[in-house]
């Protein structure tokens, strides 16, 4: 490890475009590989260039929805598509009975 390769969180977060609090962060949850030196964290140049690479590569949560044509999000919470048709009253009563609503 030489001193010429280590970063600063200041200068991690730049990199990254990223807040010095975010990099500490994924330091902490040992996302990014870093060195505590006199209490300060310390980043190498190629931890860096790793983890930037990688975050390109990983799905986040945007990526791991399911478009609305694939799933029927409300079908199952108040039964409006099970059954012979539409009928929503019954789809109310049985959401209404399930859930402990009178009305």
């Amino acid at each position: 490890m030489d001193q010429l390769d280590l970063l600063s969180v200041a200068e991690a977060a730049q990199r990254l475009n990223r807040s010095t609090e975010q990099v500490r962060r994924y330091l902490r949850e040992k996302r990014l590989r870093g060195h505590r030196i006199g209490g300060q964290w310390f980043i190498e140049a190629k931890a860096l260039t790793e983890f930037r690479d990688h975050a390109v590569t990983e799905r986040g949560f945007m990526g791991r929805l399911r478009a609305s044509h694939e799933r029927d999000p409300l079908g199952a919470t108040i039964g409006m598509t099970t059954g012979g048709g539409s009928n929503i009253a019954a789809g109310k009563s049985v959401y209404r009975r399930t859930n402990g609503r009178r009305r």
